[in-house]
């Protein structure tokens, strides 16, 4: 009997706590409000300093990539919403075509761009000193002009471009021009300036450098870089540009881009990175870079 009563106790306090009985677990209390839905979280927000083009029969195109710079020029890569012309200043006209520079700042869905807020152009941020044309190699003992080279003939740089460009591992070669105390600087260009030939291979420097100094009689520069060739740069470049479609990403322009990157592709934006994401899994971090013209504002 202490048994049965023992039991039939349990059983009463098992359903005092709710096992067995009464409200599911997962539900809320009657009387009890339900907790409010997650916020939708706010589009985002994208900045650039852009042209805007309105011609005749088509509403206003923000122009991020190339531009034909006629009169008036011709342009046009993302449609706008939002946009009014008598909120900026500055605009030109030219046979009912409608331009300007202007910063706008808004939301872009993949296809339109909403304008929350136009003004001014701003300027672009300053770079660094480009001396990506420098040879990096030593520079000889006396200088690159040591011995007085004389400058070299279209037939030997033809030569020497020949031979690099057929070569499995070649990556990059280009010519940089030699300053003469009395000549003028590189960037004024003369076409008997001394120059020093440069050539970049993924392997065996010395064999090349000692056929192209059969070939070319100047300042020669060739250098070992384990970075990819440039034969296989350009499959990696043509594959990623195929690709962009797929990732819903629109470019805008794509080259070659510094030593040991197969590829720079400019599309109109990258939301949240995924596209940069998912080229840096497949063909490796820091070979394909994506630059977005519309860049994320915060």
């Amino acid at each position: 009997m202490r048994l049965t009563l023992a039991l039939a106790g349990l059983a009463v306090l098992a359903a005092g706590c709710g096992v067995g009985g009464g409200e599911p677990p997962d539900e809320p209390a009657a009387g009890r409000p339900s907790p409010p839905p997650p916020a939708a979280s706010a589009p985002a927000r994208y900045e650039a300093t852009a042209t805007v083009l309105e011609a005749p029969g088509r509403g206003p195109m923000l122009c991020l990539g190339p531009m034909l710079m006629s009169l008036p020029p011709q342009c046009g890569d993302v449609q706008l919403a939002g946009w009014s012309w008598d909120a900026v200043d500055g605009a030109q006209e030219h046979t009912g075509v409608r331009w300007g520079a202007f910063h706008v700042v808004g939301t872009y869905d993949g296809e339109t761009f909403t304008v929350l807020a136009a003004g001014p152009p701003e300027p672009a941020p300053t770079a660094p000193a480009d001396d990506m044309f420098l040879p990096p190699c030593p520079e000889p003992e006396g200088g690159w002009l040591a011995g007085s080279p004389a400058a070299p003939s279209q037939e030997d740089t033809d030569a020497a471009e020949g031979y690099s460009t057929r070569q499995p591992e070649y990556v990059r070669s280009w010519v940089y021009h030699v300053t003469e105390p009395d000549r003028p600087g590189p960037d004024q260009y003369e076409e008997d300036l001394p120059v020093v030939y440069v050539a970049v291979f993924t392997g065996d420097a010395a064999r090349h450098e000692s056929e192209l100094r059969a070939r070319w009689q100047g300042p020669l520069c060739v250098i070992e870089r384990p970075v990819v060739s440039a034969r296989e740069g350009r499959r990696i470049r043509a594959e990623a540009e195929a690709s962009l479609p797929e990732l819903g990403l629109q470019m805008l322009a794509s080259w070659e881009g510094e030593i040991g990157l197969a590829a720079e592709i400019e599309v109109v934006a990258d939301p949240d990175g995924a596209g940069q994401a998912a080229f840096d899994e497949r063909f490796g971090p820091g070979l394909v870079r994506l630059v977005p013209a519309l860049r994320p504002v915060g």
